[in-house]
């Protein structure tokens, strides 16, 4: 059972397909020029900081007075969106290289242009399968802005469409949902490896900063990071910046010797800022090519410590800061990707344990929450298992136990999202 199963068992208990729509001349024309269709951008302008979602105009369009629940998504939406720019308004630039991505659609192109009296709307019928749509998320751990996000989504491509044959009105729905999934992923994604490369073309050593609460797997991402750089035959040096947790400068160390990297670090409750400019020191000494620093476990609701970890950032001055969530804490690591973001602005995320996550929730509402898009994924307990995140083959992946893979259309983004 996929984590979709309870919403489409829902689709197929639709008796009455007409229990769904109303007469045409009941309902404002079908208009879809406000969202994204397979594959194709939609046509609304907003702020660059924004996802397409987000856009206060694309709730608006889809706003009826009398919709309250409507109403609702547009108010959490807008706050949503006016967090954000307050979040990138302060992001200093960096010089991260583009890379592109692929989504995935259902080509529902002869539904469109279908002739039918018959428009989809907002009858109690609907409203229950939204509702059932918002418990499947929510159960999947997604983030409350990110399950909106969906929601409004699947309304703006739904309402006032041509209400098709009971035969495809599963297919209409698995088009919409699955183009809302894939724009919570669509945001500028930038190229690990690349961007290394041309910073090092630049400066040398290159700081890499991770981030993150306690047991998310900063090292143990540290080690991995280390063995990919080393095994393209760079030189790593890693910083052992966690001095509180018991036993963290020994398990860097350990991860160190046997990925080929150097480690620098002091007594437990040492300095953190002092570990890392050693770190950075000794790298220019030696002429090495890489610095990573590997934080402390800091709870986010915690702001003695937070501002310590601003204190790291001031006197590394690293390149590329880098969230490091665990896939399995779902809404939670959601919320801390956010509230770190408050603190100290980061170019992307790391998701652990992805392979082991059936649900995606983390997935799914990290990139859409913070603009920022997910780099790399652990999927596995060795070295060599971090990989670049894919959104077409991680939504591949995560709905291919509900819906038939082979309907998907594999579809090309441009470099910028």
């Amino acid at each position: 059972m996929g984590f979709l199963s309870r919403f489409r068992r829902s689709t197929k208990t639709i008796g009455d397909v007409e229990s769904i729509s109303s007469d045409e001349d009941e309902t404002t024309p079908y208009q879809d020029n406000h969202v994204t269709v397979d594959g194709e951008p939609h046509q609304i302008e907003v702020d660059e900081v924004e996802s397409e979602w987000e856009s206060t105009e694309t709730i608006d369009l889809i706003h009826n007075d009398n919709d309250k629940k409507s109403k609702r998504l547009g108010e959490r939406g807008k706050a949503s969106q006016q967090t954000r720019k307050r979040a990138s308004s302060t992001r200093p630039q960096t010089k991260l290289i583009p890379r592109p991505s692929k989504g995935i659609s259902i080509e529902i192109g002869h539904l469109k242009e279908a002739k039918s009296r018959k428009r989809i709307t907002a009858t109690p019928a609907f409203e229950d399968l939204m509702s059932e749509l918002e418990i499947t998320l929510l159960e999947a751990d997604m983030g409350h802005a990110a399950v909106d996000a969906v929601l409004s989504a699947m309304r703006s491509k739904l309402l006032g469409a041509p209400l098709p044959r009971k035969a495809e009105v599963g297919r209409i729905l698995d088009s919409a949902l699955i183009s809302a999934l894939d724009s919570l992923l669509r945001v500028s994604y930038w190229d690990f490896d690349q961007t290394v490369d041309s910073l090092l073309g630049e400066a040398s050593p290159v700081v890499i900063m991770l981030v993150g609460v306690n047991g998310t797997g900063k090292t143990t991402t540290a080690a991995k990071i280390s063995h990919r750089l080393i095994q393209r035959g760079l030189k790593v040096v890693v910083a052992a910046a966690d001095t509180f947790r018991a036993g963290a400068i020994d398990q860097l160390s350990d991860h160190a010797e046997r990925v080929g990297a150097r480690c620098i670090s002091s007594q437990r409750g040492g300095d953190s800022a002092a570990v890392a400019k050693d770190a950075i020191d000794s790298a220019v000494a030696k002429d090495d090519d890489i610095v990573i620093i590997d934080t402390a476990g800091r709870m986010q609701n915690k702001t003695n410590l937070m501002q310590e970890l601003k204190k790291v950032h001031r006197v590394a001055s690293p390149h590329i800061v880098l969230f490091v969530g665990d896939a399995l804490a779902g809404n939670d690591a959601v919320e801390q990707a956010r509230t770190f973001q408050t603190f100290l602005n980061f170019d992307g995320a790391v998701l652990s344990k992805l392979d082991t996550d059936a649900r995606g929730g983390a997935a799914l509402s990290i990139a859409h929450s913070t603009n920022r898009p997910i780099v790399l994924a652990g999927v596995g307990q060795g070295y060599e298992d971090l990989i670049d995140f894919e959104p077409s083959a991680f939504l591949t992946d995560l709905l291919s136990n509900d819906i038939d893979p082979s309907q998907f259309t594999i579809v090309e983004r441009e470099a910028n999202g």
